[in-house]
This record gives C-alpha cells, structure tokens and sequence, in this order.
C-alpha cells in the first residue's frame, strides 16, 4: 500500500501562514483602531510575541507527544481523563466557533458592496448547505484551499505594493497611551481589548500541531517553522496596519472593509468591489475548509481520544461521520446567530484561550517552567480584553462540558470492547483491498 506523503517544511511553512493569515486583519483593522489609536499597532506586535511565546509552548509538548491531536493531547496525557474531555471538546468548539466566525465575516465582507443583505438568512443557508455536501464528502477541498491560498497572497502583495504610496505621517500623530487618546474606549483600557482582539488574527496556528503525524520529523521541523511562520505573520499584520492608519486615518473607522477602502483610492470606485470580492473568496476557501475538518475533531474524540459517545465517528455510506456533521452544522447555526462578527471573533478567542491556558499548564508540569509561566501569565492577560457577553457565553459552554462530561462519561470495558470490535473492521477492511488489489 501506498504510504501517505509527509509534510516538508516548505509544505508546513505554507500550511501555517495560510491558516493564520484570516479575516481579521482585513475587517478588524478599524474595531483595533478604534480602541487604541495608532498604538493598535504596539498591540499588534505585542500580541505576536506573546503568541510567539504560546507557540513554543505548543512546540514543546509536540516533543514529547508527537501524535495528532495538538492541545486536547496534551492536556490528557499530562493531566488525565477530565482535563482532556475539556479540551478536546473546546478544540472541536473552536472549529465550531470559527466556522460561524468566517461565514459572519464573509456577510460582513459582502454588505460593503451589498449593504441590504439579509445577512442571518444568507447565513444560515450558507452553513446548512455546506453541511449538507459534507455529508457527501467532497475531493475538491484540497484543490480549494490551494486556490484560496493563492488569493490571499496575491491580495496582501498587491494591497502593500499599490497602498504604501497612501501613507501620510499626519495621521499617525495621536496622545500619550496612558493620558488620552482618540480611540473610542482610551487609554490602557482600549489597547487592552485592541491587543485581544489582535490574538483572533493568530488563532489558526493551533492548527499545526493538531496535524503533527503528517510532517516528516515533528519534533524538530515543527518548532522552526512554528517560529518562522509567526514572524511572518507579524510582520505582514504590522504592515497591513501602518498602511491603512496611514492612508486612512480616522477614516479607518468609519469603513467595514478598511483595506478596500484604501484601495479604492488608488484604482477609482471599482477598488472596492474588486478587493472585497477576493476577500469574500478567500474567506470562502476557509470556510469551506474549516466546514469539512471540524467534524473530524469530534469524530476523532470519539474514535480514540474522549468520552465522547462512540456512534459520533460512525461513517455513512458516503464514508463520512453523520453525527458528527450534523453535531457541527446545528452548533455552527446557533453560533453564527449569537452574535455579530466582533463577538464571534471575541468567543473564538476564549476557546483558545482555554487552549493556550491549558498548554502552558502542560509545560509548567513538564518541567518547561520558562515558557509555561510565560504562557500561562499570557493567556490570563487575555481575560481582561474579553467583553461581558463573550465571557458569560465562554463560562456557560465550559459548565455545560462539565455536565456533559459525567453524563456521558464512558465505561473503560465498554470503550475498550468497541474500540477491538472497531480496529478489526478496519484491519479485515485493510485486507480485502489488498486481496482487491
């Protein structure tokens, strides 16, 4: 049988940047600078180094437990049952979370050229229809996300190459941080929630780790290219900001989609459509992408990891998991309708917050004591940025886990029996296509 091809380097340096480079620094660069002026970019570099620092948290752990799975690993290898149920279903949340998150972005996206769209509506069907291919499966992901990747690339070239001439020293001039300032909130308080909100705009290097069997060398490759891709990223996010503040201004406020905005005033009114129509399609591409992963999460709990009910990872004829899909896609909708773009970006945060908390625990226990405080001290800080109703909602899904978790929890004979009845299907499966063959 043919061995499935490990990821390069090059391959998970790409992976990486394309996983974190998102939405949010094209429609949340306006919500930043609103709350800490021109110091959203002092938040934008300091939230990159304290996720630099989770990072190698994350890189850590990889050492010693190589396996998929990423932070729900970690937590239950090092702490037990309980902890990694947690985490394991707040890892499928996050998904869940972001899948809401990228379709509210993409309405977002789309009302600056369509400003009458029945934006929960068009939502709902977006979701739902998408859960619906999944369940069929589909070859066309990959090619996809490929697609999209390109997009990307080519639009923060081409926004950096034909905007950098828009940039203006006068508006970068703003008062002290500590005094005054013209953002909404001010002060300390306003780069508080900037630099939180910031940490949406790297959420998706989590998903690195959750891949490491498919990398050749895990343990040394990943870490090198956990650190490049985050330079990167800042680097193109520090960009991305100085030039809208910097061609903007004030007016950076005042637009949904500040970039296209921007580039409207080089190309003429036909600037905005064109740039948003590429950001619509590359947050499309994730959407999709995040659409058919995310149930695998869940599945995987169920197959191997948690106490998650067993019949979650039961395929259908079309070999996908049906409860699993359809466990997303009714989470997916009720997220979507709990909130707008900014607070769903906000929940997205607190579930990787609860990701990195427990990570950084995982190194404190492991002996990795700098980077573990480090880490931990980090994600505390991102409690202060999270508004009332995310953390209300955030603490409210954590208590019904909980919950959950002693109602569910399953017996280790019954587990076990499944697991040996599961293992010799697949291997009696494994065996008729070779005999195929």
């Amino acid at each position: 049988m043919k061995e499935n091809k490990l990821l390069s380097p090059a391959a998970i340096f790409l992976l990486g940047v394309n996983s974190i480079i998102g939405s949010g620094i094209f429609l949340l660069s306006g919500k930043i600078y609103e709350d800490a002026g021109i110091w959203s970019l002092l938040a934008i570099l300091c939230a990159g180094l304290s996720i630099f620092v989770i990072a190698f948290a994350y890189a850590n752990m990889s050492k010693i437990y190589s396996k998929n799975g990423g932070a729900f690993v970690y937590a239950k290898e090092t702490f037990g049952r309980f902890p990694g149920f947690i985490v394991g279903m707040v890892t499928w949340l996050l998904g869940t979370v972001t899948l809401a998150t990228e379709v509210s972005a993409l309405l977002t996206a789309m009302k600056m050229i369509l400003p009458n769209l029945n934006s929960r509506l068009i939502g709902i069907i977006i979701i739902l229809a998408l859960g619906i291919i999944s369940y069929f499966g589909s070859s066309i992901i990959a090619g996809l996300d490929n697609l999209t990747s390109f997009v990307k690339i080519v639009l923060v070239l081409v926004f950096i190459f034909t905007c950098l001439w828009l940039v203006r020293g006068l508006n970068f001039s703003s008062p002290n941080l500590l005094t005054a300032s013209s953002a909404n909130l001010g002060g300390f308080k306003g780069f508080l929630s900037a630099y939180g909100t910031v940490f949406f705009f790297f959420t998706g290097f989590s998903f690195l780790p959750v891949n490491a069997e498919k990398m050749k060398n895990p343990a040394k490759n990943l870490p090198k290219m956990m650190s490049l891709v985050m330079l990167t990223c800042l680097a193109v996010y520090l960009i991305i900001q100085t030039i809208t503040i910097g061609a903007l201004g004030p007016e950076l406020t005042k637009t949904l989609v500040p970039a296209a905005t921007a580039f409207s005033k080089i190309v003429g009114s036909i600037g905005i459509p064109l740039f948003v129509v590429g950001i619509c399609f590359s947050i499309f591409g994730v959407i999709v992408a995040t659409t058919f992963n995310t149930p695998t999460i869940l599945a995987s709990l169920a197959q191997a990891h948690e106490d998650v009910p067993m019949f979650v990872s039961k395929n259908n004829r079309f070999g996908t998991t049906t409860w699993a899909i359809i466990l997303t896609t009714v989470c997916g909708i009720a997220l979507f309708l709990s909130g707008n773009y900014v607070f769903l970006s906000g929940l997205t945060v607190f579930m990787s917050f609860v990701q990195y908390l427990s990570t950084g625990l995982a190194n404190i226990k492991k002996k990795f004591l700098l980077i573990g405080i480090g880490s931990v001290l980090f994600s505390l800080v991102l409690l202060t940025s999270f508004t009332l109703s995310v953390l209300i909602l955030g603490l409210g899904i954590l208590i019904l886990l909980v919950m959950i978790y002693f109602v569910v929890k399953l017996d280790d004979d019954e587990r076990e029996k499944w697991l040996k009845e599961h293992q010799e299907k697949s291997k009696g499966a494994d065996v008729n296509t070779v005999k195929r063959l």
